[in-house]
């Protein structure tokens, strides 16, 4: 089989790819900039929205869908008919919005469709990077609990859905524990081994920060999921576990890879 992968320089993809190498399959990737492929691929310069010329002959394909708007994705993933698709989806695709919207419409192209909804991306944290290097971290709601997921562990699920039979499943794929934001940065401090505090922000300010890149929908719609995440903390599933066949890697492990 030929597998494509969207997406392949970034967090996740760049996994999947190693986890198809090392299984022996043949992989494709979609690269806006083909010097920055990895090795030992066929490379396709291109974009999302238009997978015509990249999913030309292959069996497979992992799909990212980066965009916090839904329009064009019929037929962005029209090419990939009657091919097996696994999504990268979120947990709110149940309640719709974009996800959502891209899950139906992988759905009209194919029967054999996975989708890896997470929680977040463990990644995510990197946003603070540059915080982190002062030694405090000002966001909201640091006593939100998070069960965000490391990305080899998406990538994992992936390679598993893309290489067996995982046909019109839905799996929620979380960390093994919710970790609140606070703590969150107290471990990425213990992993560069110098104290790093969290410095609680007005919800408002945070709304205010966050629109200028997410727009100011998206950044209101995140912060009041954050606050409802004080009290009601993200779901921790075991569906890692199930389909890897190992344990999903915790936070603390992430911020060891990333900040030490």
């Amino acid at each position: 089989m030929t597998v494509l992968v969207t997406g392949a320089t970034g967090h996740t993809g760049r996994h999947v790819v190693a986890g198809l190498r090392a299984a022996g399959v043949d992989t494709r990737v979609l690269v806006r900039d083909p010097a920055k492929a990895p090795d030992g691929v066929d490379v396709v310069q291109g974009d999302i929205t238009d997978l015509a010329e990249a999913a030309a002959g292959v069996d497979a394909g992992y799909l990212l869908w980066p965009f916090f708007s839904a329009d064009g994705i019929e037929k962005a993933v029209e090419p990939l008919r009657g091919k097996k698709i696994v999504y990268l989806s979120a947990m709110s695709a149940e309640d719709g919005g974009v996800w959502g919207d891209v899950e139906a419409a992988v759905e009209k192209v194919t029967d054999d469709w996975t989708f890896l909804r997470v929680t977040g991306l463990a990644t995510n944290a990197l946003a603070w990077a540059q915080q982190i290097g002062t030694g405090a971290v000002r966001a909201a709601y640091g006593q939100a609990k998070r069960s965000v997921v490391h990305e080899r562990d998406v990538a994992d699920m992936a390679v598993k859905a893309l290489t067996e039979d995982h046909a019109k499943q839905i799996y929620l794929v979380t960390g093994p524990e919710s970790v609140a934001q606070a703590d969150q940065v107290r471990l990425i401090g213990e992993a560069l081994g110098k104290p790093v505090t969290w410095e609680e922000q007005p919800p408002e300010e945070a709304i205010a920060q966050l629109s200028g890149y997410l727009g100011a929908e998206f950044a209101a719609s995140a912060v009041h999921h954050w606050a409802s995440l004080v009290d009601d903390p993200e779901p921790v599933s075991l569906d890692v576990a199930r389909v890897t066949g190992h344990p999903a890697r915790p936070f603390a492990e992430w911020a060891r890879e990333h900040f030490s």
